[in-house]
């Protein structure tokens, strides 16, 4: 063994490179990863956007679901082109990820021993792997239910502008982050077994890595608790899990199962929170078709008296209509082939159909939505008929704010008002025969 040793290590002397040569071989590789990512940012670039309408899919079913627009906007012309960059950047990251690996894996297996290659050998695949997970963990789990919260948090009266780039760079963190934070347990594994660092030192450094991580979670994600424990939790799992694998051991076992089944419980416990808070939304009655949606579900047929959540979709048929009510105080009657989302106790989108909304005096003025527009009011009862291209609001008792692109004008009582995005509808057909009948020859001439 001893001898074997001795011949490696003088065939690792042999084939010693000096500093230059050194830095000269680490620029190769460097150059060589470089021009993998470029060619694959160009691929990309073809294809940017079909890679941004998957990378929207968190965004549109997060706005979606809270009743509102699920476009990006840009705040300047060049905008839109470095958001495309930078989206194309991160794919081409993820697509070169292997090449990039085996790059580090040729400069640094010239000064290993055979041993220490076999392990790192066996690191490359898993790595890529590991690399992968953690960005499918970022957009299914950690994107979704950080833009839930962040969006959530805000409340009624408050309209989100969501920029193009803003989003694109939180999915650049999170993603890529999380996707070399997941490499943790083998870089742990891979220290341990060449000998540089033993897993009773990480046992004893444990203490520290939680500060550490929680900093790096700040440091990666938005600045919420909610998302920066989402992203420290796993990495508190990972450092155990890196622990464990560099050498097991039958406590070590225990108290990662007790550390996962704890992330597990606040995981679901956050979960739980997100998708059933809100509760209290009371059906009066309800007579004809009228069937009820949940997100992530399928429509049902409404049978029963039942206690729904926010987040809740209800749609009436030809000869359905319902009445229904809220624990703020917040009666609202659906008329027949109307769809409307509760979104939370003070906040309605009508996507079609009408509604007939009666509130008591409330501090936080009730928040109504429609393709057209939006109606806000603290007291009285309003009349909504929404359609594709128009909005009619109507005041029957109190007053109301409308909200139409970006402008703000107030609705009296007993008044009505259309609300339309472009202006309204006109017959497209009639004006292009008026046209044309203004340049028609009269009669007699060629």
């Amino acid at each position: 063994m001893e001898e074997r040793e001795t011949e490696e290590t003088n065939e690792i002397e042999k084939i010693r490179m000096t500093l230059g040569a050194h830095l000269e071989e680490l620029r190769r590789k460097v150059v060589f990863s470089v021009i993998a990512i470029v060619l694959c940012f160009i691929f990309c670039w073809f294809f940017k956007e079909q890679i941004l309408e998957i990378a929207k899919k968190p965004h549109g079913h997060t706005m979606g679901k809270l009743g509102l627009p699920t476009e990006l906007q840009v705040l300047s012309y060049q905008e839109g082109f470095y958001a495309y960059m930078k989206l194309c950047f991160i794919t081409s990251v993820f697509m070169a990820y292997p090449f990039i690996i085996y790059q580090i894996w040729q400069f640094v297996s010239a000064g290993l021993y055979q041993k220490e290659k076999r392990y790192a050998l066996l690191f490359l695949p898993i790595s890529y792997l590991a690399f992968l997970i953690g960005g499918v963990f970022g957009y299914f789990l950690l994107i979704p239910f950080g833009l839930q919260f962040l969006i959530g948090i805000l409340g009624p009266g408050i309209q989100p502008i969501i920029t193009m780039q803003q989003y694109i760079s939180f999915v650049f963190m999170l993603t890529v982050a999380l996707g070399l934070v997941f490499q943790l347990p083998l870089v742990m594994l891979l220290l341990s077994k060449i000998g540089i660092v033993s897993s009773e030192k990480f046992r004893s450094w444990r203490k520290y890595a939680i500060l550490v991580i929680f900093i790096i979670a700040a440091v990666v994600t938005p600045p919420d608790p909610f998302t920066q424990s989402m992203t420290a939790v796993p990495m508190i799992i990972l450092y155990e899990l890196g622990i464990l694998i560099s050498r097991p051991t039958k406590k070590g076992f225990i108290f990662l199962g007790t550390v996962v089944g704890c992330g597990i419980l606040a995981l679901a416990g956050t979960y739980f929170y997100l998708t059933h808070k809100g509760r209290g939304i009371d059906i009066v009655n309800y007579s004809g078709d009228v069937q009820y949606l949940y997100p992530g579900g399928t429509w049902e047929k409404l049978s029963d008296r039942a206690h729904f959540r926010t987040g809740a979709d209800l749609k009436t048929g030809d000869k359905g209509r319902i009445a229904l009510t809220t624990k703020k105080g917040i009666v609202v009657k659906i008329d027949v082939n109307t769809e409307v989302c509760f979104i939370d106790p003070l906040r309605i989108y009508l996507k079609t159909g009408q509604v007939f909304v009666s509130i008591k005096e409330s501090d936080v003025p009730l928040e109504i939505n429609t393709p057209n527009g939006q109606i806000r009011t603290s007291k009285g009862d309003l009349n909504i008929q929404a359609e594709d291209f128009v909005t009619i609001a109507t005041a029957v008792k109190g007053d109301a704010v409308l909200l139409i692109e970006g402008e703000e004008k107030k609705l009296l009582e007993g008044r009505q008002h259309k609300m339309s995005i472009g202006g309204e509808p006109v017959d497209i057909g009639a004006i292009i025969n008026w046209s044309e009948g203004i340049v028609t020859k009269p009669d007699g001439q060629e």
